[in-house]
């Protein structure tokens, strides 16, 4: 079986640009800064190979406009493929902390994660060599139900996370929650995830199924929504991009979630390229005194 090739061996270069060029015009009203993030997992948890592909075919689509982000990178995965780790730090991009393992906060105690997160920070700092001081809850699992991780990973020695959608959601989210930067009483900041609002609805559209299946006029209209928005990012997984495996993994999912995971992957590299058209992207680490400047308090309880 060849390697992946992503959307790259599918689509002519003049119809990428097109599509990237066409992609720019929704996202016309997003402020000039923002910070790409990827959350590094593999959609096979046994085959890792797609996984390492794809995510340097989106440091080369990042760097192509002369801009770094941060990589949210899962411990077992930096276990195994300590050279994209430091692949990663070697191009300039921040290496942050996607848990050891891609399991739900609410799913641990304290001290489990504790301990977890010790080991994989260790790790990602190691083969790094600089601080680790992000985290993101996989599958943005930072929850009212799980509000007692937000001391565990100040503990750990995060000085913040992105792991909250200030939003209902069908998965986890945290009605309430501010949309904006915000500390919890243990001193982490924590950077939400960017929502489009949709009546009581808040959809994170700068990432994930949601970029990939919102259809423009709706891109457009959530972009307007977050002209003035604090902290502005985008996130993707590698997965998101390779369009010629797509499907090859997650049998953990139901049908339904596998189908929706598996298609339209083709417009997620020129959506993310038309994002990035005319912005700066910086990780989160070099903007991290500007976000915490009058970031409130949150005293979110369970």
């Amino acid at each position: 079986m060849t390697a992946s090739t992503g959307y790259q061996g599918y689509q002519a270069p003049s119809g990428q640009t097109r599509a990237a060029t066409g992609a720019a015009r929704l996202f016309a009203e997003l402020p000039a800064e923002l910070t790409f993030t990827v959350d590094v997992e593999p959609e096979n948890p046994v085959d890792d190979r797609d996984c390492v592909i794809m995510t340097r075919r989106l440091m080369d689509l990042l760097e192509a406009g002369g801009g770094h982000g941060t990589f949210f990178i899962l411990g077992v995965l930096a276990a195994r493929r300590p050279d994209l780790v430091q692949e990663i730090a070697a191009r300039g991009h921040e290496v942050a902390c996607h848990g050891l393992y891609h399991r739900a906060l609410e799913h641990g105690s304290p001290a489990t994660l504790l301990a977890e997160l010790t080991e994989a920070k260790r790790l990602l700092e190691d083969l790094s060599g600089r601080p680790v001081l992000g985290f993101r809850a996989p599958m943005f699992s930072l929850t009212r139900r799980s509000a007692w991780a937000a001391a565990v990973l100040t503990e750990a020695g995060f000085r913040y996370s992105s792991s909250v959608v200030p939003a209902w959601n069908p998965m986890h989210g945290w009605p309430g929650a501010p949309r904006r930067p915000f500390r919890f009483a243990s001193g982490l900041l924590e950077i939400p995830v960017p929502l489009g609002r949709l009546g009581p609805l808040g959809l994170p559209f700068l990432g994930g199924m949601y970029l990939r299946y919102l259809p423009p006029w709706r891109l457009r209209q959530f972009s307007e929504q977050n002209r003035d928005a604090q902290g502005l990012w985008s996130y993707c997984h590698p997965y998101d991009v390779d369009t010629a495996r797509a499907g090859a993994g997650h049998s953990d999912r139901g049908l339904l979630a596998r189908l929706f995971l598996r298609c339209n992957r083709d417009v997620a590299a020129p959506r993310l390229t038309g994002l990035l058209d005319g912005r700066q992207s910086r990780p989160f680490v070099e903007r991290l005194d500007q976000l915490a400047a009058d970031a409130p308090l949150f005293a979110g309880r369970l």
